[in-house]
Protein backbone atom coordinates (compact mmCIF):
# COMPACT_ATOMS: atom_id res chain seq x y z
CA UNK A 1 0.00 0.00 0.00
CA UNK A 2 1.46 3.27 -1.12
CA UNK A 3 1.57 6.05 1.46
CA UNK A 4 -0.02 9.35 0.45
CA UNK A 5 1.12 11.32 3.45
CA UNK A 6 2.41 14.78 2.57
CA UNK A 7 0.98 14.68 -1.02
CA UNK A 8 -1.63 17.25 -2.03
CA UNK A 9 -4.73 15.81 -3.63
CA UNK A 10 -6.25 17.33 -6.74
CA UNK A 11 -9.15 18.87 -4.82
CA UNK A 12 -6.76 21.20 -3.03
CA UNK A 13 -5.04 21.25 0.20
CA UNK A 14 -1.94 22.54 1.84
CA UNK A 15 1.14 22.45 -0.41
CA UNK A 16 3.97 20.30 0.67
CA UNK A 17 6.36 21.94 3.05
CA UNK A 18 9.54 23.12 1.38
CA UNK A 19 12.71 23.19 3.36
CA UNK A 20 13.85 26.78 3.91
CA UNK A 21 17.27 27.56 2.49
CA UNK A 22 19.69 28.57 5.17
CA UNK A 23 20.60 32.24 5.17
CA UNK A 24 24.03 32.76 3.80
CA UNK A 25 26.38 33.63 6.17
CA UNK A 26 28.84 33.03 8.78
CA UNK A 27 30.36 36.00 10.44
CA UNK A 28 32.88 36.35 7.64
CA UNK A 29 30.30 36.59 4.83
CA UNK A 30 28.04 39.36 3.62
CA UNK A 31 24.31 39.01 3.00
CA UNK A 32 24.94 37.98 -0.60
CA UNK A 33 27.31 35.28 0.49
CA UNK A 34 30.52 36.91 -0.70
CA UNK A 35 33.30 36.80 1.91
CA UNK A 36 34.26 40.21 3.26
CA UNK A 37 37.95 39.84 2.30
CA UNK A 38 36.81 39.47 -1.31
CA UNK A 39 34.89 42.75 -1.07
CA UNK A 40 37.96 44.50 0.29
CA UNK A 41 39.88 43.31 -2.77
CA UNK A 42 37.74 45.61 -4.93
CA UNK A 43 39.31 48.59 -3.13
CA UNK A 44 42.82 47.64 -4.21
CA UNK A 45 42.71 49.37 -7.65
CA UNK A 46 41.42 52.61 -6.09
CA UNK A 47 44.08 52.50 -3.39
CA UNK A 48 46.82 51.90 -5.98
CA UNK A 49 45.62 54.79 -8.17
CA UNK A 50 45.37 57.18 -5.19
CA UNK A 51 48.84 56.17 -4.03
CA UNK A 52 50.29 56.66 -7.52
CA UNK A 53 48.60 60.02 -8.13
CA UNK A 54 48.65 61.38 -4.59
CA UNK A 55 51.09 59.81 -2.17
CA UNK A 56 54.03 59.36 -4.56
CA UNK A 57 54.08 63.01 -5.76
CA UNK A 58 53.89 64.23 -2.16
CA UNK A 59 56.82 62.03 -1.16
CA UNK A 60 58.81 63.32 -4.13
CA UNK A 61 57.94 66.92 -3.27
CA UNK A 62 59.12 66.49 0.32
CA UNK A 63 62.35 64.85 -0.94
CA UNK A 64 62.86 67.74 -3.34
CA UNK A 65 62.29 70.30 -0.59
CA UNK A 66 65.29 68.99 1.37
CA UNK A 67 67.55 68.59 -1.66
CA UNK A 68 69.49 70.72 -4.09
CA UNK A 69 67.42 70.41 -7.27
CA UNK A 70 67.95 72.54 -10.35
CA UNK A 71 67.71 72.16 -14.12
CA UNK A 72 71.05 70.32 -14.22
CA UNK A 73 70.22 67.90 -11.39
CA UNK A 74 66.50 67.36 -11.97
CA UNK A 75 66.98 63.92 -13.52
CA UNK A 76 70.19 63.12 -11.63
CA UNK A 77 70.92 62.30 -8.02
CA UNK A 78 69.75 65.00 -5.61
CA UNK A 79 72.18 66.32 -3.02
CA UNK A 80 70.63 66.30 0.46
CA UNK A 81 70.55 69.77 2.08
CA UNK A 82 68.41 69.17 5.15
CA UNK A 83 66.45 72.27 6.20
CA UNK A 84 68.57 74.69 4.13
CA UNK A 85 65.80 75.32 1.58
CA UNK A 86 63.32 76.06 4.35
CA UNK A 87 65.73 78.51 6.01
CA UNK A 88 66.24 80.25 2.68
CA UNK A 89 62.50 80.50 2.16
CA UNK A 90 61.85 81.98 5.61
CA UNK A 91 64.69 84.49 5.19
CA UNK A 92 63.70 85.59 1.68
CA UNK A 93 62.17 88.99 0.90
CA UNK A 94 59.26 87.46 -0.98
CA UNK A 95 57.92 84.83 1.42
CA UNK A 96 56.35 87.01 4.11
CA UNK A 97 54.72 89.45 1.65
CA UNK A 98 53.27 86.36 -0.05
CA UNK A 99 51.97 85.17 3.35
CA UNK A 100 50.33 88.56 3.87
CA UNK A 101 48.78 88.48 0.38
CA UNK A 102 47.47 84.97 1.03
CA UNK A 103 45.93 86.04 4.35
CA UNK A 104 44.24 89.06 2.72
CA UNK A 105 42.99 86.83 -0.07
CA UNK A 106 41.63 84.35 2.48
CA UNK A 107 40.00 87.08 4.60
CA UNK A 108 38.14 88.54 1.63
CA UNK A 109 36.83 85.11 0.65
CA UNK A 110 35.70 84.37 4.20
CA UNK A 111 33.82 87.67 4.59
CA UNK A 112 32.13 87.48 1.19
CA UNK A 113 31.27 83.77 1.32
CA UNK A 114 30.01 83.73 4.91
CA UNK A 115 28.30 87.12 5.23
CA UNK A 116 26.91 87.65 1.73
CA UNK A 117 26.45 83.90 1.36
CA UNK A 118 24.26 83.80 4.49
CA UNK A 119 22.11 86.73 3.40
CA UNK A 120 21.67 85.35 -0.12
CA UNK A 121 20.90 81.86 1.21
CA UNK A 122 18.21 83.30 3.52
CA UNK A 123 16.59 85.07 0.56
CA UNK A 124 16.78 81.97 -1.64
CA UNK A 125 15.50 79.61 1.06
CA UNK A 126 11.92 80.28 -0.06
CA UNK A 127 11.07 78.16 -3.10
CA UNK A 128 9.82 79.98 -6.18
CA UNK A 129 10.42 80.12 -9.92
CA UNK A 130 12.80 83.04 -9.47
CA UNK A 131 14.72 81.09 -6.83
CA UNK A 132 15.09 78.14 -9.21
CA UNK A 133 16.36 80.43 -11.98
CA UNK A 134 18.88 82.13 -9.67
CA UNK A 135 20.14 78.79 -8.34
CA UNK A 136 20.62 77.50 -11.88
CA UNK A 137 22.61 80.62 -12.77
CA UNK A 138 24.75 80.21 -9.64
CA UNK A 139 25.55 76.62 -10.48
CA UNK A 140 26.64 77.77 -13.94
CA UNK A 141 28.93 80.45 -12.42
CA UNK A 142 30.38 77.98 -9.93
CA UNK A 143 31.00 75.37 -12.66
CA UNK A 144 32.99 77.78 -14.83
CA UNK A 145 36.70 76.91 -14.90
CA UNK A 146 38.75 79.53 -13.00
CA UNK A 147 40.83 80.20 -16.12
CA UNK A 148 37.67 81.14 -18.02
CA UNK A 149 36.05 83.32 -15.36
CA UNK A 150 39.41 84.92 -14.53
CA UNK A 151 40.01 85.79 -18.18
CA UNK A 152 36.52 87.31 -18.49
CA UNK A 153 37.05 89.46 -15.41
CA UNK A 154 40.49 90.51 -16.63
CA UNK A 155 38.89 92.00 -19.74
CA UNK A 156 36.06 93.56 -17.71
CA UNK A 157 38.48 95.25 -15.29
CA UNK A 158 40.99 96.38 -17.92
CA UNK A 159 41.66 100.09 -18.43
CA UNK A 160 39.23 100.25 -21.36
CA UNK A 161 37.02 97.42 -20.13
CA UNK A 162 33.30 97.40 -19.48
CA UNK A 163 33.59 98.40 -15.80
CA UNK A 164 35.60 101.55 -16.53
CA UNK A 165 33.45 102.38 -19.56
CA UNK A 166 30.38 102.23 -17.32
CA UNK A 167 32.06 104.48 -14.73
CA UNK A 168 32.90 107.05 -17.42
CA UNK A 169 29.29 107.01 -18.64
CA UNK A 170 28.09 108.15 -15.21
CA UNK A 171 30.83 110.77 -14.91
CA UNK A 172 33.27 108.87 -12.70
CA UNK A 173 36.99 108.48 -13.50
CA UNK A 174 38.41 105.18 -14.68
CA UNK A 175 40.14 102.99 -12.11
CA UNK A 176 43.27 100.89 -12.58
CA UNK A 177 41.75 97.81 -10.96
CA UNK A 178 44.56 95.39 -11.80
CA UNK A 179 47.58 97.71 -12.14
CA UNK A 180 47.14 99.84 -9.02
CA UNK A 181 49.18 98.32 -6.14
CA UNK A 182 46.51 99.41 -3.67
CA UNK A 183 43.64 97.78 -5.58
CA UNK A 184 45.06 94.79 -7.47
CA UNK A 185 45.00 92.30 -4.59
CA UNK A 186 41.49 93.36 -3.54
CA UNK A 187 40.26 93.06 -7.12
CA UNK A 188 41.64 89.55 -7.59
CA UNK A 189 40.33 88.49 -4.18
CA UNK A 190 36.83 89.77 -4.93
CA UNK A 191 36.77 87.97 -8.27
CA UNK A 192 37.81 84.72 -6.57
CA UNK A 193 35.13 85.32 -3.92
CA UNK A 194 32.56 85.89 -6.66
CA UNK A 195 33.49 82.53 -8.17
CA UNK A 196 33.25 80.66 -4.86
CA UNK A 197 30.13 82.46 -3.55
CA UNK A 198 27.59 80.15 -5.28
CA UNK A 199 29.08 77.14 -3.50
CA UNK A 200 28.80 78.89 -0.14
CA UNK A 201 25.21 79.91 -0.84
CA UNK A 202 24.21 76.37 -1.77
CA UNK A 203 25.83 74.93 1.36
CA UNK A 204 24.24 77.47 3.72
CA UNK A 205 20.87 77.19 1.99
CA UNK A 206 20.96 73.41 2.39
CA UNK A 207 21.62 73.85 6.11
CA UNK A 208 18.74 76.30 6.42
CA UNK A 209 16.32 73.96 4.68
CA UNK A 210 17.28 71.23 7.17
CA UNK A 211 16.13 73.35 10.13
CA UNK A 212 12.68 72.10 11.31
CA UNK A 213 9.96 74.62 10.55
CA UNK A 214 8.46 73.98 14.00
CA UNK A 215 11.51 75.59 15.59
CA UNK A 216 11.16 78.76 13.53
CA UNK A 217 7.40 78.87 14.12
CA UNK A 218 7.94 78.55 17.87
CA UNK A 219 10.46 81.40 17.80
CA UNK A 220 8.01 83.51 15.81
CA UNK A 221 5.22 82.82 18.33
CA UNK A 222 7.57 83.93 21.09
CA UNK A 223 7.86 87.29 19.36
CA UNK A 224 11.27 86.87 17.71
CA UNK A 225 11.65 88.91 14.55
CA UNK A 226 13.78 87.92 11.53
CA UNK A 227 17.01 89.31 13.01
CA UNK A 228 16.38 87.73 16.41
CA UNK A 229 15.58 84.39 14.76
CA UNK A 230 18.77 84.55 12.74
CA UNK A 231 20.95 85.37 15.76
CA UNK A 232 19.32 83.11 18.36
CA UNK A 233 17.99 80.20 16.30
CA UNK A 234 19.28 79.87 12.74
CA UNK A 235 22.99 80.67 13.20
CA UNK A 236 23.40 78.42 16.29
CA UNK A 237 21.78 75.54 14.41
CA UNK A 238 23.97 76.26 11.37
CA UNK A 239 27.18 76.38 13.43
CA UNK A 240 28.49 72.94 12.32
CA UNK A 241 27.70 73.75 8.68
CA UNK A 242 29.34 77.17 8.91
CA UNK A 243 32.40 75.68 10.61
CA UNK A 244 32.89 73.13 7.83
CA UNK A 245 32.28 75.80 5.17
CA UNK A 246 34.86 78.08 6.81
CA UNK A 247 37.50 75.35 6.62
CA UNK A 248 36.61 74.63 2.98
CA UNK A 249 36.89 78.32 2.06
CA UNK A 250 40.29 78.59 3.77
CA UNK A 251 41.47 75.46 1.97
CA UNK A 252 40.26 76.91 -1.33
CA UNK A 253 42.05 80.21 -0.65
CA UNK A 254 45.34 78.58 0.31
CA UNK A 255 45.46 76.59 -2.90
CA UNK A 256 44.12 79.30 -5.24
CA UNK A 257 46.48 79.89 -8.10
CA UNK A 258 44.38 80.29 -11.24
CA UNK A 259 42.96 83.78 -10.69
CA UNK A 260 46.34 85.26 -9.76
CA UNK A 261 48.01 83.59 -12.73
CA UNK A 262 45.38 84.72 -15.25
CA UNK A 263 44.58 88.22 -14.00
CA UNK A 264 47.85 89.71 -12.71
CA UNK A 265 50.67 87.11 -12.85
CA UNK A 266 51.55 88.16 -9.32
CA UNK A 267 51.83 91.86 -10.16
CA UNK A 268 52.03 94.75 -10.13
CA UNK A 269 55.42 93.93 -8.68
CA UNK A 270 54.72 91.20 -6.14
CA UNK A 271 51.52 92.68 -4.67
CA UNK A 272 49.27 89.77 -5.69
CA UNK A 273 51.87 87.04 -5.31
CA UNK A 274 50.28 84.49 -3.00
CA UNK A 275 52.02 81.41 -1.63
CA UNK A 276 50.79 79.02 -4.35
CA UNK A 277 51.88 81.46 -7.06
CA UNK A 278 55.23 82.03 -5.32
CA UNK A 279 55.87 78.28 -5.31
CA UNK A 280 55.07 78.20 -9.04
CA UNK A 281 57.42 81.13 -9.72
CA UNK A 282 60.32 79.59 -7.86
CA UNK A 283 59.88 76.17 -9.47
CA UNK A 284 58.98 77.03 -13.06
CA UNK A 285 60.32 80.54 -13.68
CA UNK A 286 63.58 80.63 -11.76
CA UNK A 287 63.93 76.82 -11.85
CA UNK A 288 64.71 76.64 -8.12
CA UNK A 289 62.80 73.40 -7.73
CA UNK A 290 63.97 72.81 -4.18
CA UNK A 291 62.80 76.26 -3.02
CA UNK A 292 59.47 75.85 -4.80
CA UNK A 293 58.99 72.44 -3.22
CA UNK A 294 59.78 73.89 0.22
CA UNK A 295 57.08 76.56 -0.19
CA UNK A 296 54.63 73.94 -1.45
CA UNK A 297 55.47 71.73 1.54
CA UNK A 298 54.68 74.58 3.94
CA UNK A 299 51.35 75.02 2.19
CA UNK A 300 50.72 71.28 2.40
CA UNK A 301 51.26 71.33 6.17
CA UNK A 302 48.79 74.19 6.57
CA UNK A 303 46.21 72.40 4.41
CA UNK A 304 46.74 69.15 6.31
CA UNK A 305 46.21 70.94 9.65
CA UNK A 306 42.96 72.38 8.30
CA UNK A 307 41.84 69.06 6.85
CA UNK A 308 41.84 67.39 10.28
CA UNK A 309 39.08 69.57 11.81
CA UNK A 310 37.19 69.38 8.52
CA UNK A 311 37.20 65.57 8.58
CA UNK A 312 36.27 65.63 12.27
CA UNK A 313 33.37 68.03 11.58
CA UNK A 314 32.06 65.92 8.71
CA UNK A 315 32.20 62.78 10.84
CA UNK A 316 30.40 64.56 13.66
CA UNK A 317 27.69 65.70 11.24
CA UNK A 318 27.22 62.16 9.94
CA UNK A 319 26.94 60.68 13.42
CA UNK A 320 24.51 63.34 14.65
Amino acid sequence: MTSTAGVTDSAGGAPPAVAEEPAPGGPGETRRGLPRPHLAAYLVPAVVVCAALGVYPIVQMVRMSVSDVGPATLIADWEFLGAENYREVLDSDTFWPAVRATLVFTGVLLVVDLVIGYVAAAVLARPSRLTSAVLSLMVFVWALPPLVSGSVWKFLLAGDGLVNSTLELVGLPAVDWLSDPDLALWSVSLVAAWASLPFAILIIRGGMLAIPTEVLEAASLDGAGPVRQAVSVVIPLLRPTLAVLTILVVLYAFRSFDFVYVMTSGGPGTVTTTLPFLAYQEAFRTYSFGIGAAIASVLMVVIALLAVPYAWGVRKEESA
